[in-house]
């Protein structure tokens, strides 16, 4: 029995010798450790909720244009003055009328009683009565009507002075001095510069991403304003298969117009390139059990590029010594 130990016993140690040497060192992490989270972008432009043209209420001559085009104009600032002598004529023609029809309802009114008094006394037909109480109705009509095209006339002289709605960039004048307007001609087009909102076309499958994220900003021209979800517009654009989101700016605005990106970080923990492997034309990743590799398929994997998993955060990769493992080596870990 001492023979055959002595004799198979050099044969052991060389066979676990060998197992040993066939080992292949990798080195571990978890994929919290090496987990990336990309930033994504899309097209985003600054909009005005406000892009008016600002047009004449009145027929009547452009007295003034005072603003020119790249003025800030305040709300209530005059954007155009037209000439409103027509309507003071007819203002003041109204107050004439209504002053001559009140002193004909007093004589009318006058006239009334007297009728009504010979009428006790049977002095005077009662047809005469019915005709004096028919022309005071008459003329309170007639004062109403007056009193109405007194009011009119007041709204037109209110529209001869046209003035911005809002705080507003006046982008281009419609119009010129002495040039003759009608109703609905066009004076000044102007853009609200406080009422902004962002306008981006996000890929479908991104919408989600952009609702759960908390750190979205708008880049433009090296400069970065942060952002807020507004909403997203339930449709997708028939051309682009894209879904428009609306923004808020938090701190400071980009200009009206301005061309820029909408980025946000992934929240999805993406493995890095480097650590993907090819085997039986799957991609995917190695992780060890008790010292033995394990292939992990990942099928949404593009070779050398970050790619998002749904594994554990806890879950340990091989990070190196990983291209040449194969299903089940027997590996040793240095780290």
């Amino acid at each position: 029995m001492k023979q055959f130990i002595a004799l198979f016993l050099p044969v052991l140690l060389i066979s676990n010798n060998v197992l040993a040497e066939n080992k292949i060192t990798v080195n571990m992490a978890t994929i919290a450790d090496v987990a990336i989270y990309p930033e994504r972008s899309a097209p985003a432009t600054v909009i005005s909720l406000n892009e008016s043209t600002i047009s004449a209420r009145i027929t009547a001559q452009v007295e003034e244009l005072p603003v020119r085009v790249g003025d800030i104009v305040e709300a209530g600032s005059t954007l155009a003055k037209l000439d409103c002598s027509d309507y003071k004529l007819a203002s003041r023609e109204s107050r004439s009328r209504i002053e001559a029809l009140n002193a004909q309802i007093e004589l009318a009114k006058r006239r009334l009683e007297r009728t009504k008094k010979l009428t006790l006394k049977q002095s005077i037909s009662e047809e005469i009565l019915d005709e004096r109480e028919s022309d005071l109705a008459v003329l309170n009509a007639d004062i109403r009507g007056a009193k109405a095209d007194l009011e009119m006339a007041i709204v037109n002289e209110s529209r001869c002075i046209v003035s911005s709605p809002f705080r507003a960039l006046v982008v281009e004048r419609s119009s010129a001095v002495g040039q003759f307007t009608n109703i609905g001609t066009a004076l000044v087009k102007i853009m609200d510069i406080e009422q902004l909102e962002l306008s981006a076309q996000a890929f479908t499958q991104d919408t989600e991403q952009i609702s759960n994220s908390n750190d979205l900003v708008f880049e433009h021209a090296g400069k970065r304003y942060p952002v807020e979800l507004r909403t997203v517009i339930p449709a997708i654009n028939t051309e682009t298969r894209n879904r428009e989101v609306r923004l808020l700016f938090k701190n400071g605005t980009a200009l009206p117009g301005a061309a820029g990106k909408l980025l946000w970080r992934d929240t999805r923990a993406h493995i890095p390139g480097e650590f993907l492997v090819r085997r039986n034309g799957e991609l995917g990743v190695f992780s060890i059990k008790n010292n033995v590799a394990h292939f992990i398929s990942i099928p949404t994997a593009q070779a050398g590029r970050a790619s998002p998993t749904t594994l554990p955060i806890e879950t340990p990769l091989v990070i190196e010594g990983h291209f040449s493992l194969k299903e089940a080596d027997n590996v040793s870990v240095t780290n």
